[in-house]
């Protein structure tokens, strides 16, 4: 069976999901295309547009969010190991409305209360602090629902 092109396998990757440069580089380079050979496809994928670091951190952003129900900072740092700039990571999780986080970050807690119900207040309070930090939301936003809490 002979090997497909470098530009064949990256549109085949690209089918799956959305991706980085840095990730299609890496992919590439795991398959030994030539370096210079996947210099090309690279640049010919950014100039149609297929590889978009910018769009592709808005829609991170967007998806881990309101799926993942991630605070701003964990979205940052995935963006940044995924190989995008940290100006675009940093620009793209800007754009998140506070009132939004602190929906998101509520609704997280409210998913958990029927599981923590029979907990000790003490211990409930430590489990939404470890909960919200490790998903990456502010510590404005903790210390407003902890008051709450």
């Amino acid at each position: 069976m002979p090997r497909s092109s470098a530009l064949e396998y990256a549109l085949k990757l690209l089918g799956y999901r959305a991706r980085t440069e840095k990730e299609l580089r890496l992919k590439l380079a795991e398959k030994k295309y030539q370096p210079e050979e996947v210099a090309e496809v690279l640049a010919k994928l950014v100039k149609i547009g297929f590889i978009d670091d910018q769009k592709f951190a808005e829609n991170y952003v967007r998806d881990k969010l309101s799926i993942s129900r991630r605070g701003p900072r964990r979205i940052n740092f995935e963006l940044i190991k995924h190989g995008v700039a940290k100006e675009i990571a940093e620009l793209a999780t800007k754009v998140i409305d506070k009132d939004e986080e602190l929906a998101i970050a509520e609704s997280l807690l409210k998913s958990r209360q029927r599981q923590w119900s029979k907990l000790d207040p003490l211990v409930k309070k430590r489990r939404a602090i470890g909960l919200l930090a490790r998903r990456g939301f502010s510590s404005n936003i903790l210390n407003r629902l902890l008051k709450d809490l």
